[in-house]
Parts: structure tokens; sequence; C-alpha cells
């Protein structure tokens, strides 16, 4: 492998279904400065979706911190809301505090033992805390509590493929795929699989069938370009990097793969830009590095 995300336990599969802060509740406004969602929440401190909206503006402006302590506020001045401590230990997550994401998830649970997010959130933490085993079971719970929802699949092949599961993982998420064909998330998870797995031509093929359920999704497009670096075909790879980053412009892979297509192809200015962008996202572009100080 050419680079590899310094990201936390179980974003192997985060591409597909990125936990975002759970949707404001009834009666919160819409929120476009900090003067607004200050003044939502002066207004309605009772109601625990006033908080998410002012806290989500935050969060979606890049002041986690924040985000954080208004969600707090929340938890201790509003009504009890099971989305409020959801989106909490979210954010919690996001900043490996695992004591504190456990203490807001089981108060999720607690107001609602089957829900979904809180479910899911459970199984994240016990992951990043190395209790595997406990997180498989939650993540299992969560399929049962919603059976048709993809999040909670998707949540527990990652965990399978983290807990070193690579032929249960493939198994589980073949029988996603004959259940639903036309799921791109199963069929992109499916192709994850693979990769770990090593059987990249596997891959390839599959996220090709992404593509041919949802044309404009970029990561599948960055994960072929990654492939195509895997089998020296570096033209190509720039081809479907850039093709990636014509439907979103931030993916990092995308940014990683054509910094170090580029580079192999002679372009250094235009690698080390792409490189800079994939590093400040958290990607190890040392390859990209060594290739340009030759």
């Amino acid at each position: 492998m050419h680079c590899k995300p310094t990201t936390r336990v179980l974003t192997l599969f985060g591409a597909l279904l990125a936990l975002t802060l759970v949707a404001p509740g009834a009666g919160a406004a819409e929120v476009s400065s900090r003067a607004q969602g200050q003044s939502l929440i002066t207004a309605q401190p009772d109601n625990p979706g006033a908080y998410m909206t002012y806290a989500a503006f935050l969060a979606d402006n890049g002041d986690p911190t924040e985000a954080t302590r208004v969600l707090e506020k929340g938890r201790d001045r509003a009504e009890p809301s099971v989305d409020l401590n959801v989106a909490l230990g979210n954010l919690y997550r996001d900043q490996k505090q695992w004591a504190k994401a456990e203490t807001a998830a089981a108060a999720a649970l607690v107001l609602r033992p089957d829900h979904t997010g809180a479910l899911v959130l459970m199984g994240e933490i016990y992951f990043g805390r190395g209790r595997n085993s406990a997180g498989l079971e939650s993540f299992r719970a969560a399929m049962a509590s919603d059976p048709a929802a993809t999040r909670p699949k998707v949540r527990l092949l990652g965990g399978l493929v983290e807990d070193g599961q690579l032929e249960a993982a493939e198994e589980q998420c073949l029988r996603f795929v004959s259940a639903n064909t036309e799921d791109p998330d199963m069929w992109m998870a499916l192709g994850r699989i693979f990769e770990r797995q090593g059987k990249h031509r596997e891959a390839f093929t599959t996220y090709g069938q992404v593509l041919s359920l949802d044309p404009d999704r970029a990561r599948a497009y960055a994960r072929q370009g990654k492939l195509f670096c895997e089998f020296s075909q570096f033209e190509a790879a720039e081809i479907s990097c850039r093709r990636a980053l014509d439907l979103d412009q931030d993916d990092a892979l995308a940014h990683a793969y054509l910094g170090i297509a580029l580079s192999h192809l002679g372009d250094s200015d235009a690698a080390r830009l792409h490189a800079e962008v994939a590093e400040k996202a958290g990607m190890n572009m040392t390859v990209v590095w060594r290739k340009l100080d030759k």
C-alpha cells in the first residue's frame, strides 16, 4: 500500500456513511451565526433541538469543541433527549473521549434501548476501547432494531474486518448484497473487504458495480484510482482521481492517490499540491515526498 489514513478505529467504511449530528428537534429554527445560536438556546432553554441546531452549526463551521460545550449545556438544561445524547456521544467519540462517549450513549439507551444510532455509537465506542466482541454485539443489536437500515450493516462489516474476521465479513456482506443487489453502499463495503483481503481486481470490479448504481459516488472513483496506482497504471489513476475530485473536491483519498499518480507522471508541482491537501486531512504521504526528493 502506498499510504494509509491515520484515522480512528472504525473508519474503514466511514466514507460510506459518515456519522453526523442528529437532525434538530421540532421547534428549532435554522442558525447562520453564533449570535443566532445563542439567541435560540436562550429563547428555548428546554428544547433539545435548539442546542442541537446550534451545535450542528458550530461543528459544520469547524468548532467541534464549542459544539460539544453547547450539547453539554443542552444535556443539563433541556428536556431529556435520545438524539441529543447520541449527538453528544458522537462528538466525544470523534475526540476519542471514550468514557464520556460511553456515558452519553448509555444515557440515550436508558431513554430508548432500541435506538439504532445509540447502539451503533456504543459499538464504535467499544471498538475504540478495545472491546471488539461487545462492539460486534452492539452492531448486531442495531441491525435488529432497524433491519432495513444500511448504517448498522456497514458498521458490522467494518467491525468484523477490524477484528480480523475477513472471511466472516465477506460472507456477511455477500448475504447483504444478495438480499438487496441495488444498494451501492453494500457493494462499496464488499469492495473494501476485497481490498483488505488483497483481492484487488475483484475490488476494482466491485467499485465498477457501485458506479453503475450510483455514477456520482466520488469515493468509488477514488478507490479505483488507488487500485490503478497499485497496478502501476498512473495515467488511469489520474483520470479516476480527477473524476472523484470533480464530484467531491474534499475527498482526501482522491487527493492522496492523485498526488501519487502525478509524482510518477513527472508533474512534481501538482503532485506536491495534492499531497499537501491529503496530508492536512490526515493521510501519510511519505511515498510522494520520497519520490519527489529523488
